[in-house]
């Protein structure tokens, strides 16, 4: 047995989270610039969509289950693009972003977290 200790799962989710909103629409269009108080909105989409997967997004699931089942888990795909898109609305000076940079964070997020799980 090793000494070190393992982050729990919400502070994962929550990095996950907080970093994959500024790291995917570098990947897609190039690195943005962000440093200082231009970086400070992503972060802060970031932290608010951790926030919103770990207490909006299992009850969300839970309501839309039988959804779920017709749509073959599509419907989990659609809850964590609104959620991306909530989280984008409250904060100000925060682009909204398009379906693309959408669909790809939430893949980037989405393995991540089933990466770290099975670990």
């Amino acid at each position: 047995m090793s000494g070190r200790t393992r982050p729990s799962r919400p502070v994962l989710t929550l990095l996950t989270c907080a970093l994959a909103v500024p790291t995917v629409p570098g990947l897609i269009y190039g690195a943005p610039e962000l440093t200082g108080p231009a970086a400070r909105p992503y972060f802060l989409v970031g932290a608010i969509l951790g926030a919103f997967h770990l207490l909006l997004r299992p009850l969300l699931r839970l309501f839309s289950a039988p959804l779920g089942c017709l749509t073959l888990g599509l419907s989990g795909a659609a809850i964590d693009l609104g959620l991306i898109y909530l989280s984008a609305r409250l904060v100000p000076g925060f682009p909204t972003p398009e379906l693309l940079c959408a669909v790809l964070t939430v893949v980037v997020i989405n393995s991540v977290i089933a990466i770290v799980r099975a670990v």
